[in-house]
């Protein structure tokens, strides 16, 4: 917005152009000096991006797999089953990560991949869900990936698939939540948008579930508005059902209301359709911005339905013993229609390609496995993941990172620092870059010293397992509910992959361990107060040197000043119950 106030006069004259603020001062300052000149107000605000810098951005395609372990796919143990060309192509052109971590299960990934924290970051240390947990694990200030690309970069964003992030029902109207008939219970407008979907973190177009493929309610949100007329909700019970497109068994693995049309067989399907929509909507309306597109399968989440063919004809059930190595298999062939309408456009040159998945893999009884655990399990099975980033001719191809690990969390960091947009002062506090790594095995400079995994009963407060790792040392903390003890274990990866032999008490270096210990007790949700003063991380007072006397003072200040957790637990800490049991080991 910009406002010219001119006065009238003979030339010459002379342009001033100043922000809105200081603009009617010197508009009668200048007034009273002189009449040759015009004054320019101008409205603060960001100007924005030209077409040529938004030209120099990529897009971004991110690919998340659900419960897809390394040892489910090629390029890591060697010891895969399903034979997968799209994904074996992937890493033939990009960077291959040996060494990449999540948490041990579905939700708390999400929220450490989108908002490149540690979960306990979040609304719950556990992780928020679905409708149940009311609102998403976003907190106040929190802005997600998508939201920075899209208000820094100029990206046009979109999120398919499953959110389990947490969400809220309308509000409105005495609405409330009822947990067994979710969508017709409630007294709920469902005219109205969800709370704290997709839309409201920085994605301009979704389409979602709330939860898994497995989990209710069995409909999908447009933009955060239900899809499904309330004349079509019915309630599901547990069970196989023909579909109507007769192209496999629909399961439904726990009741639930939702859609009448419900087909679990086509859930990977519609996500591609969707986004090829929004890929040709994108190349008609803002083919000059870069776009972000977040895909989010239900590859291979239980129920495992295979359809009995792909969209483009080609078998999928019954090519292999069982049907999750079938969902293997048509998520190599979504890998495939992804990446490959990205190339029919002409976008791939300038296109970032991720695959990567939000937890190990499951417990399927398989022959061979080199490491140990599986999906919520503390060891490497649990949260070492599939990592592949392509990117044409910036990123080396065919090559795979070994020396040194990277999480989720750090695809954040890395992406802006790629791609050239600042990361907000109150975001991404656990996200390290490794950009440079990507380019080169050996630029390892820079990259996180220690990695730490929490793993919680199942949606509960109550921390089970931790570890950290630390160069090619891993410390595992075990918490015995029973006898109430806990348990330390210490692993040398590199020696011993699959966790067999323990060093707790061997290892002669006890100033390591201590380290370890140390540092596993600060990054986590129940660190020590600081003795010391520390910057404050935002806001007006930004850099200014307090201590936790001043948020005891100002405990308002907790809500919006990440590093008053961080640094003072006793008055900022939001997991005391957590903290609590802990403190009785």
């Amino acid at each position: 917005m910009m406002m010219m106030i001119s006065l009238l006069l003979s030339p010459p004259r002379r342009l001033v152009v100043v922000s809105s603020s200081l603009c009617w001062f010197l508009f009668l300052f200048l007034t009273f000096l002189s009449h040759n000149f015009t004054v320019v107000c101008q409205a603060q605000k960001e100007e924005p991006l030209t077409k040529e810098i938004k030209r120099t951005r990529p897009n971004i395609l991110l690919i998340f797999g659900d419960d897809v372990g390394t040892g489910d796919v090629p390029g890591y143990w060697n010891n895969h089953i399903v034979d997968m060309p799209n994904l074996k192509r992937l890493q033939e052109m990009g960077v291959t990560f040996l060494d990449a971590h999540s948490t041990p299960v579905c939700a708390p990934s999400r929220y450490m991949l989108l908002s490149g924290n540690y979960p306990h970051r979040g609304q719950k240390a556990s992780g928020s869900w679905n409708f149940g947990d009311g609102k998403s694990q976003f907190r106040v200030a929190q802005k997600s990936l998508a939201h920075v690309l899209k208000r820094k970069g100029g990206y046009h964003t979109a999120m398919f698939g499953k959110w389990h992030m947490g969400l809220g029902i309308p509000e409105g109207n005495g609405a409330f939540l009822n947990e067994t008939n979710v969508l017709t219970g409630g007294k709920v407008d469902w005219n109205q948008p969800v709370v704290d979907g997709p839309n409201d973190f920085g994605f301009d177009h979704s389409y979602f579930t709330a939860a898994s493929v497995g989990d209710g309610p069995y409909s999908f949100f447009r933009d955060g508005y239900l899809e499904t007329k309330m004349s079509d909700v019915i309630l599901w019970e547990e069970g196989e059902y023909n579909t109507t497109s007769n192209n496999g068994i629909s399961k439904i693995r726990k009741a639930g209301e939702g859609d009448v049309n419900w087909d679990s067989t086509a859930y990977n399907m519609i996500l591609v359709n969707e986004t090829f929509k929004f890929l040709d909507d994108h190349m008609e309306s803002r083919g000059d911005d870069p776009f972000f597109a977040y895909v989010a399968l239900g590859n291979v989440h239980l129920p495992h339905s295979p359809p009995k063919y792909y969209m483009d004809g080609t078998p999928v059930e019954g090519q292999y013993d069982n049907p999750h190595l079938d969902m293997l298999l048509e998520m190599d062939k979504v890998i495939g229609s992804l990446i490959g309408t990205v190339e029919e456009r002409g976008l791939a040159d300038n296109t970032i390609f991720i695959f990567a998945s939000d937890n190990g893999g499951l417990n399927m009884g398989y022959p061979g496995r080199v490491i140990r655990g599986h999906k919520n399990t503390i060891w490497e099975g649990g949260h070492r993941i599939p990592l592949v980033l392509r990117y044409d001719g910036v990123f080396p191809s065919n090559e795979k990172r070994t020396k040194h690990f990277v999480g989720l969390n750090d695809i954040y960091a890395t992406l802006a620092e790629v791609v050239d947009v600042s990361i907000p002062k109150r975001s991404a506090y656990d996200s390290v870059s490794f950009a440079k790594y990507i380019e080169s095995e050996e630029n390892t400079s820079g990259l996180r010293d220690f990695l730490a995994t929490w793993n919680y009963a199942w949606r509960a407060d109550r921390l089970d397992q931790q570890a950290i790792r630390y160069g090619d040392l891993k410390l595992v903390n075990l918490f015995d509910k029973k006898t109430g003890r806990l348990q330390s274990l210490l692993y040398n990866l590199t020696a011993d992959i699959g966790e067999t032999t323990d060093l707790f008490n061997s290892f002669e270096d006890r100033d390591i361990i201590n380290l370890m210990s140390a540092e596993l007790k600060r990054l986590g949700p129940c660190p020590n107060d600081s003795i010391t003063k520390f910057p404050l991380s935002g806001g007006k007072r930004q850099g200014r040197l307090v201590s936790c006397n001043w948020f005891e003072l100002q405990s308002q200040a907790c809500d919006w000043q990440q590093v008053g957790e961080v640094n003072c637990n006793s008055i900022c800490g939001r997991h005391q119950s957590i903290c609590e049991k802990i403190a009785e080991l």
